[in-house]
């Protein structure tokens, strides 16, 4: 299983996800309500030990296309990342990690920042973004 479908697989697990609405990878959608998962660059080793297993941080971010048409609308989208936020810290405490492949061990996951309206669209839609980071331990090859 590779990071990006872990993360896909344990995103899908947040209970104020809309009903029915995709969680895609590395796309996003139009329409509200539609979530995407991507990539971000910097992903790198931290820290190697002498038996040479490794720390690395896969770092990522979480988009919501939603409606943004007026005031209690974009509060209600900001406050959605607010609350995951405070979720992933939640489930990093409880031990409550994505499941990764063999070899590998998930030790956090968190929100390194708010959300906020990355783009803006002509027809009321908007699309919100958070950035996170997955730190998880890699055993020597």
């Amino acid at each position: 299983m590779s990071l990006i479908s872990a993360v896909q697989t344990y995103i899908k697990t947040y209970s104020q996800l809309a009903t029915n609405a995709p969680v895609w990878v590395d796309y996003i959608g139009k329409t509200p309500t539609q979530y995407a998962i991507s990539p971000l660059p910097g992903a790198r080793i931290i820290e190697t030990t002498i038996t040479g297993k490794t720390t690395r941080e896969f770092p990522f971010a979480f988009e919501l296309v939603e409606f943004t048409a007026d005031d209690a609308q974009r509060l209600e989208n900001l406050g959605f990342f607010e609350a995951f936020a405070d979720w992933l810290e939640t489930q990093t405490n409880a031990g409550t990690l994505p499941t990764l492949a063999s070899g590998k061990t998930s030790e956090k996951i968190e929100a390194l920042g708010w959300g906020y309206l990355l783009d803006e669209g002509e027809s009321g839609t908007g699309v919100y973004q958070i950035q996170c980071k997955l730190t998880y331990a890699q055993n020597a090859p």
